[in-house]
C-alpha cells in the first residue's frame, strides 16, 4: 500500500481554456474546465488529502466538491512554491502531489502508476513538453511551470542532486488544450468531460479523418449531479 500524499489541484475558471474559443464559447469553456476537474478529482479520490488551489472567486461559484480549496492571486509557479514552503513548514507530514486540473482521461490506475515509482521527485510529462503531474518527496523542489517546464523541472531537480523518477502514460500525458485534443475525449473519455462534450453537439466526424464536429443544435446544459 502506498503512503497517503497531499494532493494539489491548480484550477482556474478566469479566461479558461483560451485556446479552445474557436469551439467553444466562454460560458462553455468554463463548464468544461469544471467538468474536467470533476474528472481528475474523481480519479485522485482515495490517494490522500486533496486541496484545490485556486485564482479568487472560487468559493463565489458554489461548486458541489468535498475538498479542500485555498484561494490565492499569485500566478500559478508563485502559488503552487507558496503551497511547497507552507507544506515545508509544517514538518513536510506527506509527500505533494500536483495533478492539473485539464487531465480529464486520467484514471486511478495513473495514481497508483505515479505513487509507485521511485525517486526524489516524479515527473509526468504532458505532450509538448508540459508536465501534467509532479510528486514531490524532498521538500526542496520548486516548480517552474514556464515553456518547456519538463525539461525546466528536470533540470532542476537534478541540480539539487535529486534522484527523478518519470511516470509516462497517454492518459496522464493528455492535458485539453487544443481543439483537436476535444477528439481524444470523445475516443478514450469515460467521464464527466465526455458526457458534457456529447451536451455541446460534439461527435466524431468518420469521414477518414480522426477529427470531431459539432451539432451547436444540442442542449449544452450538464447534470452537475
Amino acid at each position: 500500500m502506498h503512503r497517503s500524499v497531499q494532493v494539489v489541484i491548480p484550477f482556474k475558471l478566469e479566461n479558461a481554456k483560451s485556446r479552445l474559443a474557436p469551439m467553444l464559447l466562454p460560458e462553455e469553456r468554463k463548464q468544461l474546465a469544471y467538468a474536467m476537474l470533476r474528472d481528475v478529482l474523481e480519479a485522485v479520490s482515495g490517494t490522500g488529502l486533496v486541496t484545490i488551489l485556486s485564482r479568487p472567486g472560487f468559493h463565489e461559484l458554489k461548486l458541489r466538491l468535498d475538498v479542500d480549496v485555498v484561494e490565492s492571486g499569485l500566478e500559478l509557479n508563485d502559488a503552487l512554491n507558496s503551497f511547497i514552503e507552507k507544506w515545508e513548514g509544517m514538518g513536510w507530514p506527506t509527500d505533494l502531489l500536483i495533478v492539473m486540473s485539464d487531465l480529464a482521461l486520467l484514471t486511478k490506475d495513473d495514481m497508483l502508476g505515479i505513487l509507485g515509482t521511485p525517486g526524489d521527485v516524479v515527473l509526468s510529462p504532458g505532450r509538448g513538453g508540459g508536465t501534467n503531474m509532479v510528486l514531490i518527496r524532498r521538500p526542496e523542489f520548486r516548480t517552474c511551470y514556464t515553456g518547456i517546464s519538463f525539461t525546466r523541472h528536470l533540470n532542476f531537480a537534478q541540480r539539487l542532486g535529486m534522484q527523478v523518477g518519470i511516470y509516462s502514460s497517454y492518459r496522464a500525458g493528455c492535458d485539453i488544450d487544443e481543439p483537436t485534443d476535444l477528439t481524444e475525449v470523445l475516443i478514450h473519455g469515460q467521464g464527466v468531460t465526455l458526457r458534457l462534450l456529447k451536451s455541446l453537439g460534439f461527435v466524431l466526424l468518420d469521414d477518414g479523418q480522426r477529427v470531431c464536429a459539432r451539432n451547436r443544435n444540442q442542449d449544452t446544459r450538464i447534470n452537475e449531479d
